[in-house]
């Protein structure tokens, strides 16, 4: 019997650990498949015990309940009452993050006395210590708020006692006097959502026009109801919104905001119809928000003004240089050895002796300095209000203040020619914006003539023109120089990499490590530049396979893609590049006296719609040749174009692998 005990006691392990495991699956099941917990402060068992979420198992938290409800108030005025409720789940370390939460205020944009407030915010842990179910409660010092800018600020609260495990559950009201401008409802978010709904109460007198969009399926249901207004009975209209299992929305390098391909819900009041009283109407256009900022005084009559340092800018000849871009480059130079931008975006700025003083400010702050500044000499800039990209996109539908997040500066170089610049560009140059930057649908916003639309998108590429001269020795080893020549994003990306980095022996090592090279001379030009372009030169010494009388190489020599960035089999958002793409690289390599390749790679040419990729190899004498050539002028692919665009990269990755043999010849 002792010859069959392991065998048996192993079996009846495995069984034990089957049973476990669907125990727990059948757990995190019961707690989907039953109906969804809608009573405030009792987390059920099944919630307690979640160990994952079934449908997304590598989900670090689930929201398994909200609901917001929104109603209208006539006992302090008009206002709208925002009810919401969340109930969370903790799944993984990751996840905790949820228990820290910031709620936006709106603040009066040309009424200052109108704002938003919250009330009745309530917050507490739920976790099962040996068994036992233990609430915290958050405490009112876990409460803080901060004010962004004078139209947004923000509350945010942590709630304590949270750990892989927990349940998390919060409600407050937000009491807003905006009325006319209800908020945006979005069901997902980065974390899977359980059941959610929306519940929207509006007074026959408002007629907005609402619309639902995403892909995720929402339930919508209508009826009549009815409110009384100091004893007059009214009609209002009652909209229902409600999504269950709702996949997360998750952010990652090819998409700015996942958020613009959620389900959502969206108005926009067209009027409001008091019958025998008030007919007014409240959309406005693009033309109306131009307005109000040119009349704001913390807006428009800022671009009006001169700046603190126009004195200097007279007493160093600025104005009276022939080439405004010289202008320009000047009034940078001078601004940037006086201010840093401190890594925030914003649209208010503060007064420019303030941030002349502090040494530093927001993109507005100093944006607002360089308009002044290119005023005093002699140069047309105004603000290009915008939308950031990782906040979502900028409506077309409907125009409101609320949506403009920053601006850019916008200089008129020419009768035709309008250049962009911004602050937080410390390594840009014209039209170099960073990458959330770089918008659709931007506003110029013109002193004295009316608005316009801009693409700055279009405005900005990457280029990328490498040159490599080297020559191969009998023993494997390639040493020669490459001659990097980056514009526009490409130089902005490199002299970023050297201004943040720690020390320049850093980054030498890393370029050896990434490109198993070894460096013994580097030369970098326009590095601290206001220019268009940067030029890399370095020497180097590069060792190849080799065995017996074979030196295998790639012919491109360093793989200008040797990963592909699209590795999963499917994709539910699209694939958004930040910019057009050009890169070229030219190899030049003198082989040894005597050998000779086995087989050259034929010409391979790649295409997709708005994207090309060529390689070239050839032999001359005891010259190999070869081109790499990409040419990305697509910027946007839908996630059902998702495969061919995998397809494209894993074909381009592959065909950059390509080994050549090289054999002396007898």
């Amino acid at each position: 019997m002792r010859h069959y005990a392991p065998a048996f006691s192993q079996l009846m392990l495995q069984h034990l650990k089957a049973a476990l495991l669907l125990t727990l699956l059948t757990v995190s099941l019961t707690a989907l498949s039953q109906e969804v917990n809608k009573k405030w402060g009792k987390p059920t068992q099944e919630e307690l015990s979640m160990t994952e979420y079934p449908p997304d198992k590598d989900a670090p938290a689930v929201q398994l309940y909200r609901s917001v409800d929104v109603y209208y108030s006539f006992s302090r005025g008009i206002q709208v009452f925002y009810d919401v409720r969340c109930r969370l789940k903790v799944l993984k370390p990751e996840g905790r993050g949820v228990g820290d939460v910031s709620i936006s205020l709106r603040q009066g944009e040309s009424y200052r006395t109108m704002r938003e407030i919250v009330t009745g915010l309530k917050a507490a842990a739920y976790n099962l210590d040996n068994g036992k179910l233990v609430k915290t409660k958050m405490e009112s010092s876990m409460v803080n708020e901060e004010q962004v800018d004078k139209t947004e600020k923000l509350i945010k609260f942590s709630v304590p006692q949270v750990r892989v495990g927990t349940v998390i559950e919060y409600e407050y009201r937000i009491e807003s006097d905006f009325f006319y401008d209800l908020h945006d409802w979005h069901a997902q978010s980065d974390i899977p959502v359980r059941w959610t709904r929306y519940e929207l109460s509006v007074p026959e007198w408002f007629r907005f026009s609402i619309e639902q969009s995403g892909a995720a399926h929402l339930e919508y249901s209508a009826e009549e109801g009815n409110m009384t207004i100091e004893g007059t009975p009214l009609s209002t209209e009652e909209k229902t919104f409600i999504g269950e299992f709702l996949p997360a929305l998750k952010e990652d390098d090819f998409v700015w905001c996942a958020a613009d391909y959620g389900s959502k819900v969206t108005h926009e009041l067209r009027g409001i119809y008091v019958p025998g009283e008030v007919h007014k109407n409240y959309t406005s256009t693009w033309q109306d928000i131009d307005k109000q900022l040119k009349d704001d005084e913390e807006f428009g009559w800022r671009i009006k003004k001169s700046s603190p340092l126009k004195a200097e800018i007279l007493a160093a000849g600025i104005p009276a240089m022939a080439d405004p871009r010289q202008r320009v480059a000047a009034v940078w130079q001078m601004l940037g050895s006086r201010v840093r931008w401190n890594n925030h975006y914003g649209f208010w700025a503060k007064s420019g002796a303030r941030v002349l003083k502090d040494g530093s400010g927001s993109n507005a702050d100093i944006n607002f300095l360089l308009i002044n500044m290119l005023h005093d000499a002699g140069v047309e800039a105004f603000p290009i209000g915008l939308r950031l990209r990782n906040r979502g996109l900028l409506p077309q539908t409907h125009a409101s203040l609320k949506y403009l997040s920053t601006f850019v500066v916008g200089i008129q170089l020419n009768d035709s020619t309008v250049a962009c610049i911004d602050a937080s560009a410390q390594d840009g140059y014209l039209d170099v914006l960073p990458a959330r930057l770089l918008v659709e649908r931007a506003r110029i916003i013109h002193k004295d003539r009316p608005g316009s639309w801009l693409n700055l998108r279009d405005r900005s590429h990457h280029r990328e023109v490498t040159t490599i001269q080297a020559a191969l020795q009998p023993d494997g080893t390639i040493s020669g120089q490459r001659i990097r020549s980056c514009s526009g994003q490409a130089a902005a990306s490199l002299r970023r990499l050297w201004r943040t980095a720690d020390d320049s022996t850093e980054v030498i090592r890393q370029l050896q490590d990434r490109m198993a090279i070894e460096v013994s001379n580097y030369r970098l030009e326009g590095r601290h530049d206001f220019s268009p372009t940067v030029r890399e030169t370095l020497r180097f010494t590069k060792q190849c396979n080799t065995t017996g009388n074979i030196i295998y190489l790639n012919p491109l020599i360093f793989t200008p893609q040797p990963s592909s960035p699209f590795k999963a089999a499917e994709r539910s958002l699209p694939v958004e590049f930040p910019y057009s793409q050009h890169e070229q690289l030219n190899v030049q390599l003198t082989l040894p006296e005597g050998w000779t390749p086995e087989e050259l790679p034929k010409p391979m040419v790649i295409k997709l719609d708005g994207i090309t990729a060529r390689i070239i190899c050839q032999l001359n004498g005891r010259q190999l040749l070869a081109r790499y050539q990409l040419d990305i002028s697509r910027t946007f692919f839908s996630q059902q174009q998702y495969p061919d665009l995998k397809a494209f990269f894993d074909k381009l990755v592959e065909s950059n692998k390509y080994i050549v043999a090289l054999k002396k010849q007898p």
